[in-house]
């Protein structure tokens, strides 16, 4: 069993499965703490306690992977819970899963077609000083190579993070051909606006980087769902 804050069905607002119909599974529990984070209540007790979790079975799991083309399973960090996931997705028939990960755990189910990764390495902007694990992060490199993971960087610092940004691809040795397909770059805020959008926009023009942009803002505005 696990706790999750919030499952409900909609599309899929950003990164390489945009507008896609998707179940959101979203868990309890983080092990960073990004200054902008805008799912707060998956990890700040002072904010949100954790009695507004609830309890989700394997056998409410089966169901909701017939009711969408896409589990997104999102939190907090959901490769907290690495173990669980590997057993239920395992035992389940069908289905496609994608994980939204900070990259400091390692990926799961390597060897199943249906698992995609959307790994966001957590810049220094952010908050977190040592948000980002390298050693972690390299066993996500095969898995972007063939299209199964994907790197999304969050950008709230436009020129400061664009630097990091570059000196995490060269350590990583993401070849620059990668970039227009698997390296996303998206605007950090929770107003329809996107004040950084363009901003944003700018960095993907000059290195060939993906935008991603955050449609579920723009049409629902920052809001908690359950």
């Amino acid at each position: 069993m696990l706790r999750l804050v919030e499952k409900f069905l909609s599309v899929q607002g950003e990164g390489p499965f945009v507008g896609v119909v998707s179940m959101f599974l979203r868990v309890w529990g983080c092990n960073l703490r990004c200054v902008w984070c805008d799912s707060f209540y998956t990890w700040d007790v002072k904010r949100a306690s954790f009695f507004e979790t609830f309890a989700y079975t394997f056998e409410e799991f089966m169901e909701d992977v017939k009711r969408a083309p896409l589990i997104v399973i999102t939190g907090g960090e959901p490769l907290l819970y690495s173990r669980i996931w590997k057993s239920w997705i395992g035992e389940v028939e069908g289905g496609k899963f994608q994980f939204e990960t900070n990259g400091t755990f390692p990926p799961i189910l390597t060897e199943d077609d249906r698992v995609f990764f959307v790994v966001s390495p957590k810049l220094k902007s952010s908050g977190n000083e040592n948000g980002v694990k390298f050693d972690v992060l390299k066993e996500f490199v095969p898995l972007i190579l063939k299209g199964r993971a994907f790197l999304k960087f969050v950008v709230s610092d436009p020129e400061r993070d664009e630097k990091e940004i570059l000196e995490i691809l060269e350590k990583l040795n993401i070849p620059t051909d990668v970039f227009p397909f698997s390296v996303f770059l998206m605007p950090e805020g929770t107003t329809k606006e996107l004040p950084l959008a363009e901003e944003v926009v700018k960095i993907c023009l000059r290195h060939k980087f993906r935008y991603s942009d955050r449609i579920h803002i723009r049409i629902w505005g920052n809001i908690r769902r359950v």
